[in-house]
């Protein structure tokens, strides 16, 4: 699950999965990165972007990862201000308003390890069918 770390105003937002492997399942399975639901199932109702600026965000449609962590990890992340007043408990505050959100993104990232899993699959088995002269 996506982690959130607080330092003063700004809040940084850490993807349980991978910033190149994202953009992977961007460019091999973009339906995976929409999660779907509604009465038939198909209504979008959350959606992973990722963003090549470094630039992102999150709010109750989505979020939109512009960035890797400067690990080893690599982790897709993203870093947001959020003023408040001192007397806001800044978790609370994160809770009531990136919930939603983040609760969304979970479910996301837990379908994604197999679907990145199949498309490092697919990738191997077309490199090892060419044949360089």
């Amino acid at each position: 699950m996506a982690k959130v770390i607080i330092a003063g105003d700004a809040v940084v937002v850490k993807s349980a999965i991978k910033y190149e492997d994202l953009k992977a399942v961007k460019k091999y399975r973009p339906e995976k990165l929409t999660l779907r639901g509604g009465e038939d199932g198909k209504e979008p109702i959350f959606t992973v972007f990722v963003r090549t600026d470094g630039n992102g965000s999150i709010n109750a449609n989505g979020v939109s990862f512009g960035a890797a962590t400067r690990d080893e990890e690599k982790l897709a992340t993203f870093t947001m201000i959020v003023k408040g007043d001192s007397d806001t408990d800044i978790k609370d505050y994160i809770a009531s308003e990136l919930g939603g959100a983040l609760t969304n993104l979970k479910k996301i990232e837990e379908a994604l390890p197999e679907v990145i899993a199949e498309i490092a699959a697919e990738k191997a088995a077309v490199l090892e069918s060419i044949e360089e002269a």
